[in-house]
């Protein structure tokens, strides 16, 4: 598997028992309790792609409260149902610091469940 330049995101929650990760849109999606987490996105070599940085799995209704915390987060111009932080922004690494230690400390304003367990039925209480 392709080897990204940021995985050092996932070192705050990388041990946990339920973390796991796996490719979606050319990147690397992380999955923890069960949601949907982050997914680091590098430019693809077919061109599709051509973001690079990290998109935030969240619903509509966190982003107020999660980009009056982190402000370098916004709607990604193209999934705007998530937010997206590119990794040139010079707050990058602070946020992503910051944003994967609340991942790991289960802020539930992170994270979607896939549509594989919606449609099987589990969904977290």
């Amino acid at each position: 598997m392709k080897t990204f330049r940021n995985e050092w995101i996932f070192e705050p929650f990388a041990e946990h028992p339920t973390f796991f990760s796996k490719g979606m849109f050319g990147g690397l999606a992380a999955y923890l309790f069960e949601r949907q987490m982050l997914v680091l996105v590098e430019p693809t070599k077919s061109g599709r792609w051509h973001w690079h940085g990290v998109l935030i799995c969240t619903g509509h209704e966190h982003h107020e409260s999660l980009q009056a915390e982190f402000p370098a987060l916004k709607p990604h111009a193209t999934l705007r149902k998530w937010l997206f932080i590119e990794s040139a922004h010079e707050a990058f690494e602070a946020t992503m610091g910051a944003v994967a230690e609340r991942i790991a400390r289960n802020d539930r304003r992170f994270g979607i469940v896939p549509k594989t367990a919606r449609s099987r039925g589990d969904l977290p209480e």
